[in-house]
């Protein structure tokens, strides 16, 4: 009977063979893991589970995006799949849900000027409310733009304001207005419900473009605003790493202040680097999602860092975060495909694995009264006011594999770039045995 080392034999048939055993193990590996992947959303985490359900929007990785609405023990009470990508999240009510969206368009379904400008395709950004019952777009707003990359909209922020200013009407009347982003062409603009915008400010009336960005290049980055009070918008400049405040006066004029950061696209000092969904609390705090330091923080008036939870073991590119009103923070870890709720002492202690690359979540209020909405977070607590831990670990091994993971899942199935790890060293493993084994079986054919 031949012995197992034997058998593995010498030189270049012992590497073709043990390469040809580690590359089997591997696509095992990978096999078994996707058939046996799990449904999602998920908990996986249950220590403290919620009251409430919450509200995640899912970008996607491959046009899978969609808004679900998930019970605290993971089950999908309520979800909306029709766009491509889902970005922004707000419940206006009980039965209505304002979400902003992007749809690639193929070109021969674009508008004219969009479908021979040496773009594949085009994209569709809508900003939609839709009726939960019944699934339908009870009001939108829209517009094309070049590609679907770097073009989409965000975020977009419902308001009112006092009618009589606006049209002459009765004084107790409220008129409907939108804010959004539109990250393609570098602007902010409101909308009314008739759809006519009624103010807008582009970033070229107050910075320079850089020579080397065209008019469709990735510049600004504007990817979220919130109106803070009449006539002051806070606006996100992801690429500029800079949050920022537009003060509208009555004549249309914008005066940009800004808030935190280098306050231009090639500036490199500031505690942020490529925010999202930035958040104004209470004492002129700041609670944002500090996307490219895996961490969520919080700034005081001083723009000082007061509070911190994150680290690559812990989140992995989160992209919104909302303060809660008993202190817990909610947090939509994107890279990880989880909506994460952090403690006061900093530890996770309920997560929901949702997959799709969550973009925002919200929790939803237990009842629902005139007025009340889910859109982010409560004013209080502040970080200090209720001594909040910091909390998170950090991981350099984390921080590669987790983007190596995360950059596979937009050109393989979800389930097997979650393996891709195994997957590489299989593919490797095996391109290593071929060579091998021509190397071994070549030598003994010139030997006989």
């Amino acid at each position: 009977m031949t012995r197992l080392p034997d058998w593995f034999g010498t030189g270049h048939e012992r590497r073709a063979k043990l390469l040809a055993c580690l590359a089997v193990a591997c696509l095992v590996v990978v096999t078994v893991g996707v058939v046996s992947a799990p449904d999602q959303p998920r908990v996986t985490v249950d220590d403290e589970p919620p009251e409430n359900n919450t509200l995640i929007g899912l970008q996607g990785y491959q046009h899978e995006g969609k808004v679900v609405e998930v019970a605290p023990d993971g089950e999908v009470v309520w979800e909306y799949d029709d766009p491509d990508d889902v970005f922004d999240v707000e419940a206006l009510g009980p039965d209505r849900v304002q979400l902003s969206t992007a749809d690639e368009i193929p070109d021969e379904e674009c508008p004219e000027k969009f479908q021979n400008d040496g773009f594949r395709n085009c994209v569709r950004n809508s900003l939609r409310i839709v009726e939960k019952s019944s699934k339908e777009v009870v009001w939108e707003y829209a517009w094309y733009d070049v590609e679907l990359h770097e073009h989409e909209l965000h975020d977009a922020d419902h308001y009112t304001v006092n009618a009589a200013e606006a049209n002459g009407t009765a004084a107790d009347d409220r008129e409907d207005r939108w804010v959004l982003v539109d990250l393609g062409n570098d602007r902010v603009f409101a909308v009314n419900r008739q759809q006519e915008i009624v103010w807008q400010w582009n970033a070229t009336d107050t910075y320079d473009r850089p020579d080397g960005i065209g008019p469709e290049g990735d510049w600004t980055h504007v990817n979220d605003v919130d109106r803070l009070r009449p006539g002051v918008f806070q606006v996100s400049l992801r690429n500029f790493d800079t949050v920022v405040e537009l003060h509208v006066v009555e004549n249309g004029s914008v005066e940009v202040e800004p808030v935190v950061g280098p306050n231009s696209f090639s500036g490199s000092e500031g505690p942020l680097y490529e925010q999202h969904n930035p958040d104004r609390l209470a004492d002129d705090h700041l609670l944002v999602a500090d996307s490219e330091h895996d961490r969520v923080v919080e700034l005081n008036a001083d723009r000082e860092v007061v509070w911190e939870v994150g680290g690559s073991a812990t989140l992995d590119w989160p992209r919104d975060a909302d303060r809660l009103s008993d202190g817990h923070t909610l947090v939509a870890d994107s890279y990880n495909d989880r909506v994460v709720e952090v403690d006061r002492n900093g530890e996770v202690v309920w997560a929901v694995e949702t997959g799709a690359l969550p973009y925002d979540a919200d929790r939803l209020p237990a009842e629902w009264s005139d007025g009340v909405r889910a859109e982010g977070s409560r004013d209080r607590p502040t970080a200090t006011e209720a001594q909040l831990a910091d909390g998170g670990e950090e991981s350099l091994v984390e921080r590669y594999r987790g983007y190596a993971v995360a950059v596979s899942k937009y050109v393989l199935p979800a389930p097997v770039g979650e393996r891709v790890i195994p997957l590489f060293v299989g593919v490797v493993s095996l391109l290593g045995a071929t060579i091998e084994g021509v190397r071994w079986r070549g030598w003994r054919l010139r030997g006989k």
